[in-house]
């Protein structure tokens, strides 16, 4: 069932190679989902080199038709409002601007390979003003099986949040991460191995316990699941054994603790698991002007 916010917006940054169309098409099923307008934007980049003003009439003429193409092709597929919008200058700086007034922005992963995450999609991902959504996998259906990785702050409750909001009706899986990084000290410094695997079964108990009352006050909405390794790589590893459409994660983690860390950034993630990836926004105390 649509969740009618009202007329908010969905921003797909469509770069115009062959990716945008899945691009495209993800953003359509969202904006469709939140009755919402949907707006291809594309950003004209200068060339690399120096052309006749000839020259760089005829590709701007070819990229508009391009960008039209692309404007026809959802919009033969779409039930709601459809626009495009082309600006020059810097992709990244435009749609960082842009996202101040979006209720999400969809991107590519990258624009020449999707296992790959481009430098313009994990600064999106560090600096949008709005929840951002890398597309890594051709959409067919709304997202039904999403995992949203936590940490037990602040910022795992927007993740939580903007997973249960992607998945519509859909039960989501929680997951935080025990990092192996405390035992590594522990066994540099000679504490025998029996003593470390103990720390370690008590350790991912009092996490489990911690994640129940995390989560209990979404009810059966949200299911749990306690990783023992690296975050990324244990949260990529659930992600292909679950088969899942969606990893949600939020840009920062709060201060963290001596029990949980989720490790890194939303960028390694976008980087290790096989499907798509949305980075929640975490309000922060400084902000860009």
């Amino acid at each position: 069932m649509a969740r009618n916010r009202g007329m908010n917006e969905v921003v797909a940054a469509v770069d115009l190679s062959p990716i945008a169309r899945r691009v495209a098409d993800r953003a359509r099923i969202m904006a469709e989902e939140r009755e919402a307008m949907l707006t291809l934007m594309h950003v004209r980049e200068p060339p690399d080199v120096d052309l006749p003003d000839e020259m760089r009439e005829r590709v701007r003429l070819y990229q508009h038709s391009l960008a039209e193409d692309l404007l026809a092709w959802i919009n033969a597929r779409a039930s709601c409002p459809v626009e495009l919008e082309v600006r020059s200058g810097n992709a990244a700086v435009e749609l960082v601007r842009r996202s101040r007034r979006a209720e999400i922005l969809v991107t590519g992963t990258s624009a020449v390979d999707h296992i790959r995450v481009s430098p313009r999609a994990a600064r999106l991902a560090r600096m949008a003003y709005c929840p951002v959504l890398a597309v890594r996998r051709r959409s067919r259906l709304p997202y039904r099986r999403v995992i949203a990785a936590v940490d037990l702050s602040d910022g795992g409750v927007h993740a939580l949040e903007l997973a249960m909001d992607m998945a519509a009706a859909e039960r989501v899986t929680a997951v935080v991460s025990l990092s192996p990084h405390a035992e590594m000290l522990l066994s540099d410094a000679g504490i025998n191995p029996e003593r470390l695997d103990a720390l370690r079964r008590d350790r991912l108990a009092v996490l489990e316990d911690r994640l129940d009352k995390f989560t209990a006050g979404w009810g059966e909405r949200v299911v749990t699941r306690v990783l023992d390794g690296p975050p990324a790589e244990s949260v990529a590893e659930l992600a292909r054994r679950r088969r899942a459409d969606l990893v949600v994660v939020a840009d920062r983690a709060a201060a963290g603790t001596s029990m949980v860390m989720l490790g890194g950034t939303a960028e390694a993630m976008m980087g290790s698991v096989p499907c798509d990836v949305a980075v929640a926004r975490v309000p922060g105390r400084f902000r860009r002007p």
